[in-house]
């Protein structure tokens, strides 16, 4: 549960936009300029956003030179308070569009999440593992491969999230053991 002190931050202008983009560069190192232009968010916003999220630990900041240099928390449990509001997790995010934009084959049946991202346990900028159940009456795994890793490679461009798709046949997953008795319990994202 989220304590008043944090959700009052956090409803403040721009301080999720802010988030959201810190998790969606998390190995690269950010002015408050730059995390202001990525963000959309005005600049002197930006900087009292900075300095009210980073007593709240949600962020870490160094100068270098003149610049204040920004990068999310590594503090897990803060990450895990950051991950009950669904937009500051942009690899969920990106993953329920690339699901979604899949959702328009017709050959797709579900996408479910496995991995850490599933497990609530990953860290910025993991990759995340996506299985795709396909109809094999309706497409090759081939066609299905490359169609889902071509849609991985726009939602990459589009958010800086790497999506890994696992294709798997539907009649794989009626089988006992094996893979598909390990993706049966998983996160269903989105089904036909």
């Amino acid at each position: 549960m989220l304590s008043k002190e944090v959700l009052s931050i956090l409803a403040k202008s721009g301080r999720i936009d802010l988030i959201r983009a810190l998790r969606s560069y998390p190995d690269k190192d950010l002015s408050v300029n730059e995390l202001s232009r990525i963000a959309g968010v005005p600049t002197m916003t930006a900087w009292r956003a900075v300095r009210e999220l980073k007593k709240a630990g949600f962020v870490r900041t160094r100068k270098v030179g003149n610049a204040l240099i920004v990068r999310i928390t590594d503090d897990r449990e803060k990450l895990r308070t950051l991950r009950l509001i669904p937009e500051t997790d942009p690899q969920r995010s990106a993953t329920l569009r690339f699901a979604s934009g899949l959702g328009e084959r017709p050959w797709l049946r579900e996408c479910r999440l496995f991995g850490s991202i599933a497990r609530g346990e990953h860290a910025p900028g993991e990759e995340v593992d996506v299985a795709v159940i396909y109809d094999d009456a309706v497409v090759s795994e081939a066609e299905a491969r490359a169609e889902a890793s071509e849609l991985a490679k726009a939602i990459l461009a589009e958010t800086n999230v790497t999506i890994v798709p696992f294709t798997i046949a539907l009649k794989e997953m009626g089988r006992r053991g094996g893979l598909a008795t390990e993706l049966r319990d998983k996160e269903v994202i989105w089904k036909a």
